[in-house]
């Protein structure tokens, strides 16, 4: 079958996908894509990444932390569900009562490389994030322990282990090492 004559998945019936087996799922123009799992040392930065935002959101009571992948439908027709490995949203911004996939990119999309990306593809990402949206966009590498932080119409900017990372005005007081996001001592 080609593509043409192949059925293009919604977004609604990408929700309705039976969950009980671990499988996790993109939907790129209508087309479904399996994501495989990534192991560590990416579950480890995924949850340490959470964390660190959590704490800085419940602390200031300033907008919502999403991880796990919940997805966000970025086009319709056909629909495209993106899913980051961690999510902040401004304060206001997901309305209350909200089911499914908000139809929104976040304000800041975080992604830990796995071992199968390239960092072609990871840049790729944070500048998807960008194009749908998203006001800063982050790839985290686990191997080389950087952060590269996107904006709309810059270049990245690197930050080494040693470094903290801030995300400027966006969440106004976070800074935190580099290097917290992947271990929890040094």
């Amino acid at each position: 079958m080609t593509t043409t004559e192949q059925k293009l998945m919604t977004a609604d019936e990408l929700l309705r996908l039976p969950r009980g087996d671990g499988r996790r799922y993109e939907l790129i123009r209508g087309v479904l894509i399996e994501k495989m799992p990534t192991g560590d040392p990416h579950g480890e930065a995924v949850t340490r990444t959470s964390y660190w935002i959590l704490d800085y959101v419940d602390a200031n009571d300033y907008g919502v932390v999403r991880s796990g992948e919940p997805g966000y439908r970025l086009e319709r027709d056909p629909d495209t569900v993106r899913a980051p490995d961690v999510a902040w949203f401004a304060p206001g911004r997901i309305p209350a009562g909200t089911q499914g996939y908000p139809e929104m990119a976040p304000d800041l999309a975080i992604e830990v490389k796995s071992p199968g990306n390239s960092n072609p593809e990871m840049a790729a990402k944070a500048r998807m994030w960008l194009c749908y949206g998203s006001q800063v966009a982050v790839a985290l590498d686990p191997a080389t322990v950087t952060a590269a932080l996107y904006r709309p119409n810059t270049e990245p900017v690197i930050f080494g282990e040693d470094d903290t990372l801030d995300f400027g005005g966006l969440l106004p007081g976070f800074a935190v090492p580099v290097w917290r996001f992947f271990r929890r001592s040094r």
